[in-house]
């Protein structure tokens, strides 16, 4: 089965094998929704870098993503 290429492979993996998300897969999916955003809307991403907050908020996105609502996921 071929995976999409719009679903980050960890998000797909995760959702599979019924786990959390590693340290490393949360940072992958982050990267990915941080350079989809930079895609879309490139006005408002002119920093490359981001800012703490910005980077927060993405982290929060890529842990929903790979986790959904579980609160014990931190």
């Amino acid at each position: 089965m071929t995976q999409p290429k719009t679903i980050a492979p960890e998000v797909i993996a995760c959702i599979a094998e019924g786990r959390y998300p590693s340290v490393t897969e949360l940072n992958r999916v982050a990267d990915r929704i941080w350079s989809d955003l930079r895609a879309c809307r490139p006005a408002l991403f002119c920093n490359v870098e981001g800012n703490p907050y910005e980077r927060l908020l993405v982290l929060k996105a890529a842990q929903a993503a790979l986790a959904g609502d579980d609160p014990t996921v931190a």
